[in-house]
């Protein structure tokens, strides 16, 4: 690679305009699920990129899974807020992209509301927050979701899979902030599907009475609401 493409590809986030960015070089994950959906999502891929912004506690103060039909429900503040935010990352996302095809590398947007998913096995092509945690964004705490040392669990993720070979920002590790919290979503979740995980595991989720809830009520994030970790913007 020419020296001037070198250089763009060092300035590839430059001017990026996210909360968070983090890289998982795929040749550290060879002979796991993650390398192998990234590579049959895109073949010959080799690096990730996660980009993470923050949904402000303003919003998520009115998240609730209680609501009757046709009742005034302000949770649904939450979903326009992230709408907001999902068009933000993906905007960000194809301006890399652009960036990339110009050097004549290859990137495949995995937009903000989500990746295709089998919707049998509630799995999905590619699992955001297990790229994020391989980045070094965050860590899996005991709700399954993400959990960031600035935002807690109040973020959004995107995702690029490109075949242009990047640094990992993998860090040496990110402490577990729910010993100390002592299981706050598992005390307030609905279903009852959350649990204290075996000490070989990350997070006990029961996804099947999460999903079979979160669709009977219209909508639930009780565990993300309670979560104390991260501080407010």
């Amino acid at each position: 690679m020419e020296e001037q493409a070198i250089q763009a590809l060092n300035n590839l986030f430059e001017g990026v305009e996210v909360d968070k960015i983090g890289v998982v070089a795929l040749g550290d994950w060879k002979d796991t699920p993650l390398w192998d959906k990234a590579q049959h999502l895109l073949p010959r891929a080799m690096s990730i990129i996660v980009m993470a912004m923050e949904v402000f506690p303003e919003v998520v103060r009115h998240l609730t899974s209680k609501a009757q039909i046709g009742e005034l429900t302000l949770r649904d503040l939450y979903d326009r807020n992230v709408e907001v935010i999902n068009g933000l990352l993906d905007w960000q996302a194809y301006e890399i992209v652009k960036r990339l095809h110009n050097l004549g590398l290859k990137g495949l947007i995995l937009p903000a509301g989500g990746a295709p998913s089998d919707e049998r096995f509630l799995e999905g092509a590619i699992s955001y927050k297990h790229v994020a945690q391989a980045a070094g964004l965050g860590v899996l705490g005991w709700n399954s979701l993400l959990i960031t040392p600035e935002y807690g669990s109040r973020i959004r993720l995107a995702c690029i899979i490109t075949d242009a070979l990047l640094e990992s920002s993998a860090s040496a590790g990110i402490d577990i902030p729910c010993v100390k919290c002592g299981g706050a979503c598992i005390k307030i979740c609905p279903a009852g599907a959350i649990k204290i995980p075996p000490e070989s595991e990350q997070y006990a989720i029961d996804k099947y009475a999460c999903s079979t809830y979160y669709t009977a009520s219209g909508s639930c994030a009780e565990c993300l609401k309670v979560c104390p970790a991260g501080k407010a913007s």
